[in-house]
């Protein structure tokens, strides 16, 4: 996954790892010390439309929203993997929808 700099101009590389209910950062991949962890525990996810980086690129974003109000926008460079990646991260925390379980029709009144 990708996340902007400080500045917001460039996008930096790191490795997650998906343990429990964690979410570790590597600064490389092979890396055995963790950069940093948090925790999805009460966590909000949020599923960003596509945004061009440049002629060739696009990122796909999610946005995690911790309890502490913290923010992190992540950035994915396909579809497929930003979509494996939240339904991980759905099942981790717990998430669920009204959609899931019901099936919405015409108005009845």
């Amino acid at each position: 996954m990708l996340r902007k700099t400080d500045d917001k101009k460039k996008l930096k590389k790191y490795w997650f790892a998906l343990v429990g209910k964690e979410l570790y950062t590597f600064k490389s991949v092979n890396e055995h010390k963790h950069k940093t962890m948090h925790s999805l525990v009460g966590v909000f996810l949020k599923v960003g439309p596509a945004e061009k980086l440049d002629d060739s690129t696009m990122l796909y974003p999610i946005t995690l929203s911790f309890p502490n109000a913290k923010v992190r926008d992540y950035y994915l460079l396909s579809e497929d993997e930003r979509n494996s990646w939240v339904t991980a991260i759905k099942s981790v925390i717990g998430y669920s929808n009204l959609h899931d379980f019901y099936k919405f029709g015409a108005t009845l009144g």
